[in-house]
C-alpha cells in the first residue's frame, strides 16, 4: 500500500467519525426538544385542569337546650306515703333572642288521701338590645289544689340587666310591671265566698348562678310580685352535681310566701326535693 492510499483511508475514516458524531448530536438535540415539549404540555395541562377545593361547612349553632328533673319518694309501714315530682326546662337561643319554657308538677298521697297537688308553668321571651341589657315578657300560671286558689296567672313586661358575667358566675336583675289574676276557690261547705284578686303588679327578680367546678353548679333565684291587694314572693336554692355528661343529682329548696291568703290556708309553702336531672 503506498502513501496515497494510506492518506485516502485516513481521510475516509475521519469523515465517517465526524458524520457519526454529527448524527448523535442531532439525535440528542431532537430528544431534548421532545422532552422539553412534553414538559411544557404537562405544565399547560396542569394549569388548565380544574382545581379541587375542599370547603368546610360551618358548624350549626345549637339552638335548643334543656333539662328534665324527676324524683320519687315512697314510704311504707306505719305510714303509707308516695311523693312524685318532675319538671321540664327548655331554652332556645338565637342571636339576641332567648326563650325559656318551664313546667313543673308535684303530687303527694298519704294513706290513700291526696295531701298535695300543684302545677306551675311559665314562658319567658327576652331580647338583648345591648350586650348586658334586655327587654323581656313573661306569662305564668299556677294551679295549687291546696292553696285556696283555683288558679293564679300573671303577665309581665320589663327590663333586665346583667350585673355580673364572669368566667364562672352570672348575676341578672329584672324589674317589670304587669297584671295578676287570682281566682279564689269556692268553699260551699262553709258557705264562705271571697272576692277574686285582680290587680296590677310590680315584679322584681334576680338570678345568680355559680359554676363551682366542672361537676358542680349552684343556683339562687328570688322574685316578688307586689300588688295593692297581695304580694307573692318566691325563692329557689339549688345545688347540682354531675354524675356524667348528661346526668346529675340535684338538691333544691323552694319557698313561696303569700301575704294575704284565703281562710284556713298557710302563708308559706316549702319544698325540699332530691331529683335526678337529665341535660340535653
Amino acid at each position: 500500500m503506498n502513501k496515497n492510499h494510506i492518506v485516502f483511508i485516513s481521510a475516509a475514516l475521519a469523515s465517517a467519525v465526524a458524520m457519526q458524531a454529527s448524527a448523535e448530536e442531532a439525535a440528542t438535540e431532537t430528544k431534548s426538544e421532545s422532552v422539553g415539549c412534553e414538559a411544557v404540555v404537562a405544565v399547560a395541562n396542569a394549569a388548565c385542569a380544574p382545581a379541587t377545593v375542599t370547603v368546610q361547612q360551618p358548624k350549626k349553632e345549637k339552638l335548643w337546650s334543656g333539662e328534665i328533673d324527676a324524683s320519687y319518694i315512697n314510704l311504707s309501714g306505719n305510714t303509707e306515703e308516695t311523693t312524685t315530682s318532675g319538671s321540664v326546662h327548655l331554652t332556645r337561643k338565637e342571636n339576641a333572642w332567648k326563650n325559656i319554657i318551664h313546667a313543673e308538677g308535684l303530687s303527694s298521697v298519704k294513706d290513700d288521701i291526696r295531701t298535695a297537688e300543684k302545677y306551675y308553668a311559665y314562658d319567658k321571651l327576652s331580647y338583648n338590645f345591648t350586650e348586658k341589657s334586655y327587654y323581656f315578657g313573661m306569662l305564668s300560671y299556677t294551679d295549687d289544689h291546696f292553696s285556696g286558689y283555683d288558679y293564679q296567672a300573671s303577665a309581665i313586661v320589663g327590663l333586665g340587666r346583667n350585673l355580673l358575667s364572669a368566667e364562672n358566675m352570672v348575676w341578672d336583675l329584672e324589674a317589670g310591671v304587669g297584671y295578676r289574676v287570682s281566682k279564689i276557690e269556692a268553699n260551699p261547705a262553709e258557705m264562705i265566698l271571697e272576692e277574686d284578686q285582680d290587680e296590677a303588679i310590680i315584679r322584681i327578680a334576680t338570678l345568680y348562678t355559680w359554676t363551682i367546678s366542672d361537676n358542680a353548679n349552684f343556683l339562687q333565684s328570688l322574685s316578688s310580685e307586689i300588688g295593692e291587694e297581695n304580694t307573692i314572693s318566691q325563692s329557689e336554692t339549688a345545688l347540682k352535681v354531675k354524675i356524667n355528661s348528661s346526668l346529675a343529682l340535684k338538691l333544691s329548696y323552694k319557698v313561696k310566701y303569700t301575704d294575704v291568703v284565703p281562710i284556713e290556708t298557710k302563708h308559706a309553702d316549702t319544698e325540699t326535693i332530691v331529683s335526678l336531672s337529665y341535660a340535653f
